[in-house]
């Protein structure tokens, strides 16, 4: 599994490339730019053997909420723990920072991420109905209960 750590302005380029690769209705490379300088907002990448950018997963905190707003990974590299590595890092991180709910919207096709966000925790809880663009396609909103895993364990 590829190491992850923060994604930095020199991957902009190579996150936008990813970005075109998964997703019908991309984020241009500004939106990467413009997002990384907010501070609110977290960003990770994670790594292939060889150094090179693999996939990035970008979240928003206010307050005591989060948002994943876009994960991806390359789709050369999927199947390997990639995206599993960048969600518990995403966990992590918001659990440091002490948010008690999760939040995201997917794709309602889109099976594999669906999979993963259940595998973490994730619940669906909503469908917004044509939110995505190219092509047109409702989203799932899924919620992730941190207070609760909290008074769990």
């Amino acid at each position: 599994m590829g190491s992850v750590r923060p994604l930095v302005a020199a991957d902009v380029r190579r996150a936008a490339a990813i970005e075109r690769a998964a997703f019908g209705d991309p984020w241009p490379a500004q939106a990467f730019v413009e997002l990384l300088g907010q501070p609110h907002v977290r960003a990770y990448a994670v790594e292939r053997e060889d150094g090179s950018l693999a996939g990035y997963a970008i979240a928003s905190v206010a307050a005591d909420q989060g948002e994943v707003l876009n994960l991806a990974v390359d789709p050369a590299c999927r199947r390997r723990g990639l995206g599993h590595a960048l969600l518990d890092a995403l966990i992590a991180m918001f659990r440091r920072e002490g948010v008690v709910a999760i939040f995201l919207e997917v794709r309602q096709s889109n099976e594999g991420a669906i999979r993963l966000y259940q595998q973490a925790g994730f619940r669906p809880v909503s469908t917004r109905k044509r939110y995505y663009r190219y092509p047109t396609e409702n989203a799932v909103t899924m919620a992730l209960d941190l207070a609760a895993d909290a008074q769990k364990g």
